[in-house]
C-alpha cells in the first residue's frame, strides 16, 4: 500500500513538473523592474546662460568711422578708460573755420580800437590843401575855357573836359575830408560792443564743438570686464549703435528661459541643480532669485514660436574659469519626496482612464491600479497600490494579458 502511495506522489510531482516546464516554455519574455524606496525630485529642466550682474551697455554718441579699438573681450577696465575712438575730421574742419572767422573779426576789432595817428592826420591835412590848390587852378581853367567856348575859339568837348577835371578834384577833396573826419572821430561804443559780441559767439560755438568732440572718444562707464565687443576698426557708427557690453565678473548669475506652461511649477527661492560635463560642473547648487514678470516670444531650435519667461538663478558657490555666455544645464526643483516608493515610469499605462501596472505574482502578470505622485526623469512615485520589492513589467505591449505566464528576459 505504501509503495502505491509513493508511486502516486512521484507521478503527481512529475505531472506538475511537466506542466511547469511546459508553462515555462510558453511563458512570454518581458523586461522587469522592482519597486524601490528612494528620493525623487520633480523639476523643470532647461538650458541656462551665464550672465554678469550690473552690466553696462556702451553706445556710440556721434556719427563717425572707428579709427581705434583699445580693448578686447575679457579685458579688465576701469571707469573712464578709453574704449573706442571715432574719426573727428569733420569736427576739426569746423573748428578751423571758426578760428578763421574769429581772426578776421578780431582784426577789425583791433583796428576799430586803434588810437588816433597824429602823423596820418597831418598827412591828410596836407593832402587836402594840395587838392584845394588844384581845385582853384581848375576853377580858373574852367572860367577861361568858358570865355573861349562862348567866343567859338574851342569846342564844347574841351570845355566839358575842363568841367570834369574840376568835378574830379572836388570828389577827391570830399573823400579825403571824410577820411580825416573818421580818423579824428573816436570809434563808436556800439561798434566795439558788436565786435565783442561776435567774438564771444564764435568762442561759444568753438566750446560747443570741442564738447561734442568728447563723443568721438567712447569711454568705460563703469569698472568691469569687457563681456562683448560689437565693433571693429573701420566700422561706421551712428548715434545709438551698440559698441560694447561691460560686466562684473565677480558677480555672475544664470539666466534661463522657461516655457509658460512650466512656469507655474517654478517659484522664487526654489532649489536648482546646475551641471555641465564639459566644464566639469556636477550638481552645483543654486536658487531661483527672480522670476521676471513679462513673457516674451522666442523661436525654438525647431523653428516653433514659444512663449517663455526669464528666470534669474543665483549660484551658491563660485566656479573657476566660468565666463559670461557659457551654457549650463539647470534643473529647477518644483517638488521633492524622500523615502518613497519608486518605479520606472515606463511601467505605468492607462486602462479605462486609470493608472495601472502589471505586477508579477507567481510568474503571472496581474493588473493593479496605482496612484501616481511625483514624476521625475524616468521614475515615478507610487502613492498606493504597490509595495517596496514588488516586481513590475516594463513597457508592456498588447501581447501582455492579465494571467499570462511571464519570465524575465
Amino acid at each position: 500500500m505504501k509503495k502505491k502511495i509513493g508511486i502516486g506522489i512521484i507521478v503527481v510531482l512529475m505531472v506538475v513538473a511537466v506542466v511547469y516546464m511546459t508553462n515555462r516554455s510558453t511563458a512570454v519574455e518581458v523586461n522587469m523592474g522592482a519597486a524601490i524606496r528612494g528620493d525623487i525630485w520633480e523639476y523643470v529642466e532647461e538650458l541656462g546662460v551665464v550672465k554678469s550682474k550690473n552690466n553696462a551697455n556702451v553706445y556710440a554718441n556721434a556719427v563717425g568711422t572707428v579709427t581705434d579699438v583699445f580693448v578686447d573681450i575679457g579685458d579688465e577696465i576701469k571707469k573712464g578708460d578709453v574704449l573706442v575712438k571715432l574719426d573727428g575730421e569733420k569736427l576739426s574742419r569746423q573748428i578751423a573755420e571758426l578760428e578763421s572767422q574769429r581772426s578776421a573779426i578780431l582784426a577789425q576789432y583791433n583796428e576799430a580800437k586803434k588810437p588816433t595817428d597824429s602823423r596820418a592826420i597831418e598827412k591828410l591835412d596836407l593832402e587836402i590843401k594840395e587838392i584845394e590848390k588844384r581845385i582853384r587852378t581848375a576853377e580858373e581853367v574852367v572860367r577861361n575855357k568858358k570865355v573861349l567856348y562862348d567866343a567859338g575859339a574851342i569846342s564844347n568837348e574841351e570845355y566839358q573836359n575842363a568841367l570834369r577835371s574840376l568835378e574830379t578834384e572836388g570828389n577827391n577833396l570830399e573823400k579825403v575830408k571824410l577820411d580825416l573826419e573818421l580818423m579824428k572821430k573816436p570809434v563808436s561804443e556800439n561798434t566795439v560792443i558788436q565786435y565783442e559780441a561776435q567774438l564771444k559767439q564764435l568762442d561759444l560755438q568753438r566750446q560747443a564743438l570741442e564738447k561734442s568732440g568728447e563723443n568721438f572718444t567712447i569711454v568705460a562707464p563703469i569698472d568691469g570686464t569687457v563681456v562683448s565687443k560689437l565693433v571693429e576698426k573701420g566700422n561706421y557708427l551712428q548715434p545709438g549703435t551698440p559698441v560694447m557690453e561691460i560686466g562684473n565678473m565677480n558677480q555672475l548669475y544664470i539666466e534661463s528661459d522657461i516655457l509658460v506652461g512650466d512656469i507655474a511649477k517654478v517659484h522664487e527661492n526654489a532649489k536648482v541643480v546646475i551641471s555641465n560635463k564639459d566644464l566639469g560642473i556636477e550638481n552645483l547648487e543654486g536658487v531661483v532669485e527672480k522670476i521676471h514678470p513679462n513673457a516674451f516670444s522666442k523661436i525654438s531650435n525647431l523653428g516653433l514660436q514659444q512663449k517663455r519667461v526669464k528666470v534669474d538663478i543665483e549660484m551658491k558657490e563660485a566656479v573657476n574659469n566660468l565666463k559670461p555666455e557659457y551654457d549650463l544645464d539647470v534643473k529647477i526643483i518644483a517638488d521633492s519626496k524622500s523615502n518613497t516608493v519608486l518605479i520606472p515610469e515606463n511601467a505605468v499605462f492607462n486602462l479605462d482612464e486609470k493608472d495601472c501596472i502589471f505586477v508579477v505574482e507567481k510568474d503571472k502578470a496581474v493588473i493593479r491600479e496605482v496612484k501616481q505622485g511625483i514624476k521625475s526623469g524616468r521614475q515615478v512615485e507610487i502613492l498606493s497600490g504597490l509595495e517596496e520589492g514588488d516586481r513590475v513589467i516594463l513597457s508592456p505591449d498588447k501581447t501582455i494579458k492579465e494571467g499570462i505566464i511571464v519570465k524575465e528576459k
